[in-house]
């Protein structure tokens, strides 16, 4: 038994070193002043063909602001057109759809979820009449260069077959669990996403502002099955040798739940394809790291850890308990209550700075306070992480998250965040 604890308590340790490590040699990498792409604005001649796909169901509410932030691109308007899948809409969400420009592919049979949807999208989009497919959730905002910056990320790296873009929040400060999500979001774009590109690994693909080759698509079709679509691509592409590139002067905006009780039931969902991915793809990573196959060794380890990211967090939090335990036997409750108080505050207030650095490039009030909810919000991910290994076979079961926020593209741009309006009719958006 002690040998067992001592090596989870020894894997664990070391998962984070490599986490820690990778943002300290990007640091390093970063001070020395080697940029991971040209600043906005850089120009290039347009060149790819691009179709957006935005796997829609029941989204009448926020998909025209996003319509409308893909029609005011600033790119040639014959080199990119919009596809909505909308599975089994009731309400006006083809509609507006249509209004704003679309095509739209209506589905009603066959199995629900967003990634049967998507198969379904690709078998009617003719995918050779484009270069490279951008999917994006209904309830996003694109930003006005998006399409720009990627055409010249793609055309200054070819061999690019996966690209994620930098996800941002639109609604990061109307609840307390928004601002903490958006908090993680911006640590994770710097410390996750950009230390990965810097380095050479592989970042991985967040589910919405993801851009996919159409030659890949062709090849390979959609072979997702799990709840998580993205990881899933992710895994098999590195399996393949390749890597997902990330860009984060391409921004996408996604929309946050307002409550935990949204918030819990779609983290649950995650981790559930999650757990299922991890007990299915871990095998045929490891396989192919002992194998040596390929002479990315160093990618496939950091993806493996990744797929390990479930188990390590409840083997972290229950290794930090014992800590505590341990630490604070025989001490005043007094005294136990200001030491907790002191590392929330501590690791709260250290987040937000972080954040609001990375995001703004300054410390801002409003950052620094949201950065304080970070440690309540990360103890929910306990029960989100048994509930969803508990659910991790059955993998058939969508549950839609709902998305009221109509903000406007203009807003974000203009580096105006909006507070939080509530939905006319319903207080605290639909459940």
């Amino acid at each position: 038994m002690p040998l067992t604890y001592s090596t989870l308590k020894a894997f664990i340790l070391f998962s984070w070193a490599w986490d820690i490590g990778l943002v300290l040699l990007m640091l390093i990498i970063h001070l020395k002043n080697k940029p991971i792409s040209k600043p906005r604005g850089a120009s290039t001649f347009p060149h790819h063909r691009f179709a957006f796909l935005i796997p829609a169901h029941n989204e009448e509410k926020v998909i025209g602001p996003l319509l409308d932030s893909i029609n005011r691109q600033s790119y040639p308007k014959e080199l990119y057109r919009v596809y909505v899948s909308a599975d089994r809409c009731t309400d006006k969400t083809a509609e507006v759809a249509k209004s704003k420009g679309a095509t739209v592919l209506e589905r009603w049979e066959g199995r629900s979820g967003k990634t049967w949807n998507i198969r379904y999208a690709l078998e009617n989009i003719p995918l050779e009449a484009y270069d490279y497919l951008v999917i994006v959730d209904a309830d996003n905002l694109v930003a006005p260069d998006f399409l720009r910056e990627v055409d010249r990320f793609l055309q200054e790296n070819p061999t690019t077959k996966a690209l994620q873009s930098y996800l941002d929040t639109k609604n990061p400060f109307d609840t307390w669990v928004t601002k903490a999500i958006a908090v993680a979001y911006w640590i994770s774009n710097f410390a996750w996403f950009r230390s990965r590109e810097i380095l050479g690994l592989s970042a991985t693909l967040g589910g919405t502002g993801m851009v996919l080759s159409t030659t890949l698509l062709r090849e390979r079709g959609w072979k997702a099955e799990s709840l998580t679509e993205d990881l899933e691509l992710h895994v098999d592409l590195v399996l393949q040798g390749e890597r997902v590139r990330y860009l984060e002067t391409a921004r996408v905006y996604d929309e946050k739940p307002l409550d935990l009780r949204a918030s819990y039931r779609q983290r649950v969902r995650w981790y559930q394809g999650h757990w299922y991915l991890l007990f299915t793809k871990a095998p045929l990573v490891l396989g192919s790291l002992l194998a040596r196959k390929g002479n990315r060794p160093l990618l496939l380890f950091d993806t493996l850890l990744y797929l390990f990211a479930p188990a390590r967090y409840l083997a972290s939090l229950a290794l930090l308990l014992g800590f505590l335990a341990d630490s604070l036997v025989g001490a005043h409750f007094g005294k136990v209550g200001a030491y907790l108080t002191f590392l929330v505050l501590a690791y709260g207030t250290l987040s937000g700075a972080i954040a609001s650095l990375a995001r703004f490039g300054k410390l801002r009030l409003d950052v620094l306070e949201a950065g304080l909810y970070v440690v309540p919000y990360g103890f929910v991910w306990f029960p989100v992480a048994v509930h969803a290994l508990l659910k991790a076979h059955n993998q058939g079961y969508w549950v839609k998250t709902p998305h009221e926020r109509t903000v406007r593209v203009e807003e974000l741009e203009e580096g105006t965040l909006p507070e939080h309006e509530e939905p006319m009719g319903n207080p605290g958006g639909k459940r």
